[in-house]
């Protein structure tokens, strides 16, 4: 099987009063940078939705700082075309080399729509490398296989982000657009993914538990332990920031609203942790 590798969705830390923690954010990058393959920031496990411009210009500095280009992807994404180029010029400034995109969400958009809102973002990135991010189950617009290759070769897209619905569909977007690099963020099929030539997966949990993703990424028979975190921290945000909470990384705090997180399931972790 094909090494694939393991990016990590960092989710951003906030501080008792609700502002962000720029000491948290940059010791939970310090702690992820020599475990994990590279780090996605500023994506859904970051509560983009939540953030202003200043706070994603803040973090994607931070994680190229500790990351370097090559290993970071700082997602641009906004429900605006004029705020996701925006965003993407500000992380090109930074020094980005390696963006991703969503799709615009809340209102409706078909392929055209998408479409003329990855190339404004390609436009505004210049030479950086930028990933369409698709994710129907919370942006409402779907992008098959088909379209999605028709936008990447008129707009320069390198591949794409997968999520959801179209995580489950992941090699038919291989198979439409052989060239481009694609990602899953279904975190646990990371073995499938490397199988079906993906890249790899961009991963929540591996936040909070690096190993056993790596481990897997490694050939290593990890995957019950990979199934365990995700079964324990339930997928989401505020399982991850409860995990890292127990580790000394932030409060827990998210500034979207959700679900209170199992906290005694995610207690049984603690042997996967290390610091």
């Amino acid at each position: 099987m094909p090494r694939a590798e393991v990016i990590s969705a960092t989710p951003t830390l906030f501080r008792d009063d609700g502002a962000l923690d720029e000491a948290a954010n940059a010791a939970l990058l310090n702690r992820l940078r020599d475990r994990v393959d590279g780090v996605f920031v500023a994506g859904t496990t970051g509560e983009f939705p939540a953030l202003d411009r200043a706070e994603r210009r803040v973090l994607a500095t931070l994680a190229l700082e500790i990351f370097g280009p090559a290993r970071t992807v700082v997602h641009v994404g906004a429900a605006s075309t004029r705020d996701a180029v925006a965003l993407a010029a500000d992380a090109v400034a930074a020094g980005a080399t390696r963006l991703a995109v969503i799709t615009p969400y809340y209102l409706p958009a078909d392929a055209g729509t998408v479409r003329r809102h990855f190339a404004a973002v390609t436009a505004a990135a210049g030479d950086a490398e930028v990933y369409g991010y698709l994710f129907p189950d919370r942006t409402g617009v779907t992008v098959t296989p088909a379209e999605f290759a028709s936008i990447a070769a008129a707009t320069g897209l390198s591949g794409g982000k997968l999520s959801g619905a179209a995580a489950a569909r992941f090699p038919e977007y291989l198979a439409a657009f052989p060239e481009g690099r694609f990602w899953s963020g279904a975190d646990a099929e990371l073995a499938a993914v490397a199988r079906a030539g993906g890249a790899g997966v961009v991963s929540g949990l591996s936040s909070a538990f690096p190993e056993p993703f790596m481990e897997l990424a490694a050939g290593e028979d990890a995957q019950a332990r990979v199934d365990e975190v995700r079964a324990a921290l339930g997928g989401t945000i505020e399982g991850i920031k409860e995990a890292l909470r127990r580790q000394g990384i932030g409060n827990g705090l998210l500034r979207m609203p959700a679900p209170a997180p199992d906290v005694e399931r995610i207690a049984a972790l603690g042997r996967y942790a290390r610091t």
